[in-house]
């Protein structure tokens, strides 16, 4: 699997080079550079409103009542709305694996779906220091964010076995009560990362931005490893991460009258 990552990665890289090669990526440009209509305005007056679509690559971890977890891939897809110049909306699609082990060997094949809103530190720069975004410190430093939300995840337990694969017949309530196999549950993503803006325009997207991310999801079931003890011990519900990166590309720009 980590071949076909690193042979993902790298046609990326060579489909993305000639673009890449003829995009304007000067920093030190007075104008956002996903703001390209703003006419020079570096003010944070939130008159600029970008959508973008990106998408993502990266690790999960599973934190659930098995003691061990390795890491395992996950795809991502994103859609945003920028309310301000530091402030955006948006949803994430995430398609991808968690697995975990010890009394019992899980492997979830999982979809979910968030909402979250982002707020990127150049909205505390604003405050105390209005012309930030002249200083080209300043302005990359902007971009690390803090986010928050609210999510579904979908778990589909493709692998539920003891040590000797033995597979469980996972029927909640029958043959074993404290496996199930599908689940539906609601899910808190704490997240915080970086916005790297790296282009005012490529070919038709009106900006391009990396994105590096930490998740933090706090899940309200028990199940998202497919078990749940009856310990007295187990009284918290399941946690997973995902570290990511990727690419989000501004498909739109208009600006709103004062």
């Amino acid at each position: 699997m980590n071949n076909k990552i690193i042979l993902f990665l790298a046609v990326l890289m060579l489909a993305c080079a000639p673009a890449i090669a003829q995009v304007r990526t000067d920093i030190n440009t007075r104008e956002r550079s996903n703001s390209s209509d703003d006419e020079g305005d570096n003010t944070f007056s939130g008159h600029a409103h970008d959508y973008s679509i990106g998408f993502g690559i990266g690790s999960t971890k599973m934190y659930g009542d098995l003691p061990s977890s390795r890491p395992q891939q996950v795809y991502i897809g994103y859609f945003e709305k920028n309310i301000s110049q530091s402030v955006s909306f948006g949803e994430t699609i995430s398609y991808g694996y968690l697995e975990s082990h010890g009394l019992i060997h899980s492997y979830n094949h999982f979809t979910s779906v968030d909402q979250h809103i982002t707020v990127e530190l150049g909205t505390l720069f604003h405050v105390f220091y209005p012309t930030y975004y002249d200083n080209a410190v300043t302005r990359i430093l902007s971009g690390f964010y803090i986010s928050g939300g609210i999510g579904v995840i979908n778990n589909d337990m493709t692998k539920i076995s003891n040590p000797n694969e033995t597979i469980f017949v996972a029927n909640t309530g029958l043959d074993n009560p404290v496996i199930e196999k599908y689940s539906t549950a609601l899910y808190f993503p704490m997240a915080a990362g970086f916005n790297l803006h790296l282009a005012k325009k490529l070919w038709i997207f009106r900006g391009l931005t990396f994105n590096a991310n930490y998740q933090y999801s706090v899940c309200q079931s028990d199940y998202i490893d497919g078990y749940d003890p009856p310990s007295r011990a187990n009284n918290k519900n399941d946690v997973y991460t995902v570290m990511s990166v990727g690419f989000r590309f501004f498909i739109t720009h208009y600006k709103t009258e004062e």
